[in-house]
């Protein structure tokens, strides 16, 4: 049994978003070191995507833009936090909202019944009752609400945000020298 539809999408949403975030320091990675193709950077996780921007940018960066791309960072790692509770917890009801009547299960046919167990184990349950398991824990708190949700997508969002224009500056000042700020490495 799954949350209600506008719990589902928002959980969508922030796993969309977190995706999203994932590419866009891809791509600024790639834009501090031309040597790693695209496709890697994309594909590697968060965390190690941002080790290696912060270690490019204290070798390639300075003054502003190098203050900038290191907050990029910071926000985007609070950001992933925030996304990876989301995303890595298990969501669990009880009580009357998780049960169904013994009348209505006795008229399910033996043949029906893999197809009703199916259908009850995707059911999207409006309940006020919701609960979840923190990935790193074992313990039954409360779930989250729709607005915490929501700030945690507009989180990442704002981060994405930030790391995409920061890649335009990078790749700017690599290229044209404008802004100031990107060091070439020595051949």
């Amino acid at each position: 049994m799954y949350p209600a539809q506008d719990v589902l999408q928002e959980v969508g949403r922030v796993t969309i978003a977190g995706a999203r975030l994932d590419v866009q320091l891809g791509m600024l990675w790639h834009h501090l070191d031309r040597k790693v193709t695209s496709e890697k950077s994309r594909r590697t996780p968060g965390a190690e995507q941002c080790k290696r921007i912060r270690r490019l940018a204290a070798e390639r960066l300075t003054g502003e833009m190098l203050e900038q791309v290191v907050a990029s960072v910071v926000a985007a790692e609070a950001a992933r936090v925030r996304r990876n509770e989301i995303v890595h917890q298990d969501w669990l009801l009880r009580g009357r909202d998780a049960m169904r009547s013994v009348d209505e299960f006795e008229r399910i046919t033996s043949q029906d019944l893999p197809a009703y167990l199916e259908e009850w184990d995707r059911e999207s349950r409006t309940s006020r009752e919701w609960q979840r398991v923190p990935s790193r824990s074992v313990d039954v708190v409360p779930a989250p609400t729709l607005n915490e949700l929501r700030e945690v997508e507009r989180e990442l969002a704002s981060a994405t945000n930030m790391v995409s224009a920061l890649t335009f500056r990078v790749a700017s000042s690599r290229e044209t020298g404008s802004p100031p700020g990107y060091i070439h490495p020595a051949e």
